[in-house]
């Protein structure tokens, strides 16, 4: 992804820097389903990349397509952007759960309206390995608009454009992920070194829900 490392300012042979010792995982991602019910809609696809502190590690990223008993019709494919074939030949969901749950470990995970992929990833982990995903959340969605308040940004696609995020792919779940990653990395510019902390920034993002009722 050379875009990603010119617009992080870094040569090519950095983006697979060791992850230092000591450094925050976080991990940020995107989930793409065939419809906005999470109790009657199937995860299709998974995509994530890992936040060392305040890097962005393209080697330490991940990528699910989940296999489905039939595929989507067509309309709803041009949505997702999941082909019938793809969607037929993914991976065993048992085996695409264990595979996620592996690959976050106990980093914080971090999303854009958090509480959607959550939804579908704890349905999908309880229904497949019989497993709770007790990680801390981060919504950028409360995050944003408490560090940057009167910004009038609602969107992922408004934030982008405040911070001016080049942004090469979207609306699939591993672009969505490397987009909100870049959105999490000027957020935590405006946090001051001490307050980087799950706990704290579910606080700030707490309080910027309890002001927008």
């Amino acid at each position: 992804m050379r875009w990603l490392d010119c617009w992080l300012g870094r040569g090519p042979g950095e983006a697979h820097a060791e992850h230092a010792a000591g450094a925050q995982r976080w991990v940020v991602l995107d989930v793409e389903t065939s419809g906005l019910d999470h109790s009657s809609d199937r995860l299709m696809s998974i995509g994530a990349v890992a936040v060392h502190d305040r890097r962005i590690v393209v080697a330490d990223s991940l990528e699910l397509t989940i296999r489905q008993s039939s595929a989507s019709e067509r309309q709803n494919i041009l949505v997702h952007g999941i082909g019938a074939e793809a969607q037929l030949s993914g991976l065993d969901p048992k085996q695409a759960c264990r595979q996620f749950l592996d690959y976050v470990g106990r980093s914080p995970l971090v999303a854009f309206h958090a509480s959607f992929d959550r939804a579908f990833l704890m349905r999908a982990a309880k229904a497949f390995v019989g497993v709770p995903i007790g990680n801390a959340w981060i919504d950028l969605a409360d995050l944003a608009p408490a560090l940057h308040p009167g910004t009038g940004a609602r969107a992922l696609d408004d934030w982008l454009a405040h911070f001016d995020i080049p942004v090469e792919q979207r609306h699939n779940a591993v672009g969505d992920a490397f987009a909100t990653a870049m959105l999490f990395l000027r957020l935590l510019a405006s946090v001051p070194v001490a307050d980087r902390r799950p706990r704290r920034l579910q606080r700030l993002a707490a309080h910027a829900r309890w002001l927008a009722r």
